[in-house]
């Protein structure tokens, strides 16, 4: 069960805690570090994930965060508070956060800028999405590199140069075209979502997992951010592997992620999870 598999010992571990428009939160861990990439559910939420994960909150490393929206940074402050945690983001992000940052230790990362935390390279590189300066970020350890874009409406080349090192891509797969027209929003809402800096949809996740997968390589992706009126882990899965199979991808590994539920990945279990692929 993806749940129960014993990932301390890995040089990379990556457990989703939380995924979709009610809130993200993702953790990434190493031998000597502990980063959550972003906090968009309540604190004592996040305080039971971690703990749930082996993981005291006050043995965070740090906190980074891909852009200041409320389901991505809930908590982040208060956390940051409680346990004394730095946050981590751009200096526009930052700004929009101010409100929710008093008391907190803030380190900023310029958009485009690496930065190492222990013995994880983290790097970012910008997105398209509506929010003051949203990132991706890529985190690597001793070769192995998991690669995060979870808000974009579009996607480019510097995205694809992004996630280019990632062995793990985790990428929002948000809506189903035909549903999100059929969805309860408001019409406003319905062409915010689709506009070039609202979210990616089923097909354009496809395409860029596609691209990703000319050269080869083996990977695992993760489909994040999936809405819940407009889009299923099932639907998000079977359109994003038959884009891959008309492009004639066969080296990555899709799964869609579960909104609460964790899931595990890891460097040690890379392999063994790709070996159906050979």
């Amino acid at each position: 069960m993806p749940g129960t598999q014993d990932i301390s010992r890995a040089t990379l571990a990556v457990t989703s805690l939380a995924s979709g428009s009610s809130g993200n939160a993702l953790l990434v861990r190493s031998r000597n570090a502990a980063i959550l990439v972003d906090c968009g559910v309540p604190l004592r939420t996040i305080e039971r994930a971690l703990m749930r994960s082996g993981l005291s909150p006050d043995q965070l490393s740090a906190i980074l965060i891909t852009h200041e929206h409320g389901d991505h940074t809930m908590s982040a402050g208060p956390l940051a508070r409680r346990y004394g945690v730095p946050l981590i983001a751009n200096q526009a992000t930052l700004a929009a956060m101010e409100h929710d940052l008093t008391g907190a230790t803030v380190r900023e990362l310029a958009t485009g800028a690496a930065t190492m935390i222990a013995d994880i390279h983290v790097g970012s590189f910008p997105v398209s999405h509506d929010a003051a300066e949203p990132v991706g970020y890529t985190m690597s350890v001793d070769g192995w590199c998991v690669g995060i874009a979870t808000d974009l409406g579009r996607w480019d080349d510097v995205v694809v140069n992004g996630l280019t090192p990632a062995d793990l891509v985790v990428i929002e797969a948000n809506h189903d075209q035909e549903r999100l027209w059929r969805a309860p929003y408001a019409g406003v809402v319905k062409q915010r979502i689709y506009s070039p800096t609202g979210h990616l949809d089923n097909v354009a996740a496809g395409r860029l997992l596609a691209r990703l997968g000319t050269d080869g390589r083996r990977r695992s992706a993760w489909l994040a951010h999936l809405s819940q009126e407009a889009n299923s882990p099932q639907i998000a899965e079977q359109v994003v592997r038959g884009v891959l199979a008309l492009a004639g991808v066969r080296c990555v590994s899709v799964t869609a992620l579960p909104r609460r539920t964790p899931l595990h990945w890891s460097s040690d279990m890379h392999g063994e999870q790709l070996a159906l692929f050979d």
